[in-house]
């Protein structure tokens, strides 16, 4: 009997490794790309008499917490929208009706100062403030209003500005269309065009406690669009309709050896994955879980494209790949930070030979809704630019509002994204 049940353990573990083995290589040998979206509608406005109306363009959303905050850009009469603030608190399981406020600009202090309306401007999230940089008035001027930066507290529901305590001859000049990215409580700023309408390639970090703006190395092009993902500025650039790049730059302010630019070029054409070269669109880091981490390049306008009849804008989402998580010991209390089978995963296929999908493009594959019979209104915002957008603090979603459509108008509704 003994010989017997020995041998029954023995098939046992024999196939309860082999279904381990066979799991751990399905995982391995599964493709990081491409992902899946899905697309639900969270709110539309069809007020558009007024320059408090949702229905706008080229203004700004900024996600803290459970809550997206909407400031500035030009309503569908071309007029400035007001400079309130639009609150919107994002959909839960528990509450999927939206909490809306308009909530107007007041001073922190006595007969302070509040922002302007403006359009065209850059804003990032800043702990809890929404931080506010540069813009353009009704005419298309850029406001000069040195490097002041504009804090929003959302617990104080208040206007506050930040400005240089020291070194005002290393400033970074006025702009519109900036990238406002925050990085460990601070901020970077770069790109976008100064008061000739000039582009700018200039990269600035603004340390929040010192109150000092440090140049950073020049983009060596003109950026389109830039994210920020860990330590690691990204940016990318279109030098012509065949080709785009993506830089990248490690942002390290006091490390030993200055940091530089890194280049990896990508062809965009039919025979070769890739996104097609545009502005105005949405670049923001997103994740799956786990230490996989990419980068999304979604919407925009088309450039070197426009013919008589064209589409103005592109309406797909391609994810850029993006290096897993180190597997370097920190202290945490969630496991999903403790386990980073993707950096195991990309050591594993790296062993064999195999493309751990690094560095590549692939086009998200957009999903129908799961009761698309039962579905009311639109699936799908269609092509669409110069919209306000932001991702979600877990990094699996991403909300956005507005923006102008296939036909040049601007849009008064808002959507969430969903990856997987």
């Amino acid at each position: 009997m003994a010989e017997v049940a020995a041998g029954v353990w023995a098939a046992e573990e024999a196939v309860s490794t082999g279904i381990y083995a066979g799991a751990a290589g399905y995982a391995v040998a599964k493709p990081t790309m491409p992902l899946k979206a899905t697309f639900a509608q969270i709110g539309s406005t069809s007020d558009d008499a007024s320059r408090s109306s949702l229905i706008r363009s080229h203004h700004t959303l900024t996600v803290i917490g459970d809550k997206a905050y909407i400031f500035g850009g030009q309503t569908s009469h071309r007029e400035l929208a007001t400079n309130n603030i639009h609150s919107l608190a994002l959909p839960t399981a528990s509450n999927v009706t939206p909490e809306y406020q308009v909530l107007p600009a007041i001073a922190a202090g006595k007969d302070g100062p509040v922002p302007v309306p403006r359009t065209r401007h850059s804003a990032c999230a800043l702990n809890n403030h929404v931080a506010v940089y540069g813009g353009c008035d009704e005419a298309g001027n850029i406001l000069e209003e040195g490097a002041r930066i504009w804090l929003y507290s959302t617990e104080e529901l208040s206007w506050e500005t930040l400005e240089p305590a020291s070194h005002p001859e290393r400033v970074p000049p006025s702009r519109s269309g900036g990238c406002l990215l925050g990085h460990n409580g601070n901020l970077i700023l770069l790109g976008g065009r100064g008061s000739n309408a000039e582009t700018l390639t200039d990269v600035w970090h603004f340390d929040r406690f010192t109150k000092t703006w440090n140049q950073l190395p020049h983009a060596p092009a003109v950026i389109t669009s830039a994210a920020i993902a860990g330590d690691t500025l990204y940016g990318i650039s279109s030098s012509d309709t065949l080709s785009s790049e993506v830089h990248h730059l490690g942002v390290k302010l006091y490390a030993e050896k200055p940091p530089t630019w890194q280049t990896i070029s990508f062809p965009t054409n039919p025979l070769v994955p890739g996104p097609r070269p545009r502005s105005n669109g949405g670049l923001v880091p997103v994740t799956t879980g786990y230490g996989r981490h990419y980068l999304l390049y979604f919407f925009g306008d088309r450039q070197g494209e426009g013919e008589n009849g064209d589409i103005l804008q592109w309406s797909d989402l391609w994810t850029f790949q993006l290096p897993s998580s180190d597997l370097e010991v920190k202290a945490t209390t969630s496991m999903k930070e403790v386990i980073k089978p993707a950096k195991i995963k990309d050591q594993i296929r790296t062993k064999l030979g195999a493309d751990t999908g690094r560095s590549s493009w692939a086009e998200v594959e957009v999903q129908p809704p799961g009761d698309l019979q039962l579905h009311e209104g639109k699936v799908h915002p269609g092509p669409r630019s110069s919209f306000g957008y932001d991702v979600t603090p877990d990094g699996r979603s991403v909300v956005f509002w507005g923006g102008s459509n296939a036909a040049g108008e601007p849009e008064g509704d808002g959507w969430i994204i969903g990856l997987s």
